[in-house]
């Protein structure tokens, strides 16, 4: 269980009404924040976890499948990173379930505005670049919140942590 913490403009946009309610996240990666990142060419959405700071950009195409194909993505990226399946599985099954929220937080909507800031000028610079290789070159921007630490590395520790007993044989993460 997770709950996606939408800006005003995303849940206008998702025509979803926010919890009433809070429910603390099962995830490893915590709830996630959502914004959109616009340049001239692009139209995406930008979802943030906000205990890793790590990025997933999913393109706007359909806005009512963002959530799923967050889910996806992260899927891909994870793996990309070297996640051990077993972790990636767990991590995905615990997001299963989820709510749609305001944000809370404002320290991680300025990490989402500096990334984005960061995604803009990447997609400036390389604009065939896709959204996988968006995300896994956001995962690798020091953030000062998590100490300056990479995104990437604070994911798979919190993943690791969370879901040590579910791994078999380990192959990165």
């Amino acid at each position: 269980m997770y709950t996606a913490r939408c800006t005003h403009k995303v849940l206008q946009a998702l025509h979803l009404p926010a919890a009433a309610q809070y429910r603390p996240p099962s995830t490893a990666l915590g709830d996630w924040y959502l914004n959109f990142i616009h340049t001239r060419n692009h139209r995406l959405v930008h979802f943030l976890s906000d205990r890793s700071l790590l990025s997933v950009v999913v393109p706007v195409r359909t806005l009512k499948t963002a959530l799923e194909r967050h889910v996806g993505l992260l899927h891909e990226l994870l793996d990309d990173m070297g996640v051990n399946p077993a972790i990636i599985q767990a991590e995905i099954a615990e997001m299963r379930e989820r709510a749609v929220a305001t944000t809370r937080s404002r320290s991680v909507l300025a990490s989402m505005r500096d990334l984005a800031l960061n995604a803009r000028a990447c997609l400036e610079h390389t604009p065939r670049i896709s959204c996988l290789e968006l995300s896994r070159e956001l995962s690798q921007i020091p953030c000062g919140p998590i100490e300056m630490a990479l995104p990437a590395d604070v994911a798979i520790g919190l993943l690791r942590k969370r879901h040590s007993g579910t791994e078999r044989a380990p192959r990165g993460a």
